[in-house]
């Protein structure tokens, strides 16, 4: 599917793409997006670990926590924040879902 924009939102595909407990890897202008499905709802965190660059939407999902498949570094997925308390975090985005459809914020939260 190619990706289509809605104001700042883009569209990243369909809700079915990303069944309840998975993860997927998109594309949002140029960034490449971890989205999770969690409990019925959505969440977007950039895909990649601050610490050596792994894909975390390759991570084990564990509830609202991702760990990075690399070193297990461990992210909530409806922030970004890191989990240990070491500092590390990475961007999190809004998402919508409309029409079945899943769109992802073009601009992070912030950090």
């Amino acid at each position: 599917m190619e990706p289509q924009s809605s104001d700042e939102f883009v569209c990243v595909g369909k809700v079915e793409d990303v069944p309840h407990g998975t993860s997927k890897t998109v594309k949002v202008k140029n960034r490449t997006i971890a989205l999770f499905h969690v409990s019925g709802n959505f969440f977007a965190i950039n895909n990649i670990c601050p610490h050596e660059g792994g894909p975390l939407a390759k991570g084990k999902l564990k509830g609202y926590v991702v760990g990075c498949p690399w070193h297990d570094l461990q992210f909530d997925v409806r922030t970004g924040f890191g989990t240990d308390g070491g500092g590390y975090c990475v961007a999190s985005y809004d998402v919508r879902v409309q029409d079945g459809e899943i769109f992802i914020s073009a601009s992070c939260r912030g950090l």
